[in-house]
């Protein structure tokens, strides 16, 4: 097996319209990948530009319109047949993230799991038949009678990324990191708030609000991500962030894929 064939890519599409959003959340789906297979190559990983007109709809939740505004409309097509292209590629993953936007204690109402699963999963397939018979050459193959082949469709490899109530809930689990920024920026003016989740770290998943509940906001969301989170005691909790290491870990390519990027310089 040659380096090349150790790579894979991986797609990350965020809601989050932020300048760091994307940035923080690739750094968090590395760390959670560490988890799915230690010691991974994080460097064969290829992690894919953003494609801003494809990215336009996840901003404002376009991703989840019910398609009366033709503009929404079209901006959500090109956003499946983008995901639906790279699901095509080989060790190629898309990662999707959406906030779950209530308690994880009432995830079993989620609208945002139901609508990803009946306005993306469900209608990939769809989208791959229509751009299969609206081909010019599958016209013409369609007329001489010779049947093209299916595109492989790798559903699979769609993997969704979705923090309750919000990624913040994940990003305030590195209290050591929050806390060194509370005094540094704000004076210590929520230090010690944040200091007494040290023990009760399963209470920033039922959070309303958890990036309105400290003077950090959503301003050091990237710094959180990068520096020090604490990825085990982040699953530990067994909440929203161990759900979506666990969905990584189900995935049988996922793994295979990762597990060949062991051992490479």
């Amino acid at each position: 097996m040659s380096p090349e064939d150790t790579r894979l890519s991986i797609v990350i599409l965020t809601e989050d319209s932020g300048e760091d959003g994307r940035p923080t959340v690739e750094e968090l789906v590395g760390r959670m990948l560490e988890l799915v297979v230690p010691g991974y190559g994080r460097h064969r990983v290829d992690f894919l530009p953003s494609e801003p007109r494809e990215e336009e709809a996840m901003r404002g939740n376009v991703w989840k319109s019910d398609g009366k505004n033709p503009i929404e409309h079209d901006r959500r097509v090109r956003l499946l047949r983008y995901i639906a292209r790279k699901l095509s590629l080989p060790d190629t993953f898309v990662f999707f993230h959406i906030d779950g936007d209530q308690p994880w204690a009432e995830r079993g109402t989620c609208e945002n799991i139901a609508k990803f699963d009946r306005k993306v999963v469900t209608q990939l397939p769809h989208v791959v038949e229509r751009g299969r018979a609206n081909a010019p050459r599958t016209r013409q193959r369609a007329k001489d009678g010779a049947e093209p082949p299916a595109p492989a469709l790798q559903i699979e490899h769609l993997l969704l990324v979705c923090p309750f109530r919000s990624i913040e809930a994940w990003l305030y689990q590195n209290i050591r990191r929050a806390s060194e920024i509370c005094r540094r920026e704000h004076g210590g003016r929520h230090a010690g708030d944040i200091e007494a989740w040290q023990g009760k770290r399963e209470e920033f998943d039922e959070l309303p609000a958890p990036d309105q509940a400290l003077c950090l906001k959503k301003a050091y969301n990237r710094e959180l991500a990068s520096n020090g989170f604490p990825t085990q005691l982040a699953y530990d909790v067994r909440k929203s962030f161990a759900e979506s290491v666990d969905r990584m870990g189900r995935c049988g390519a996922l793994r295979a894929a990762l597990e060949r990027t062991r051992g490479w310089e």
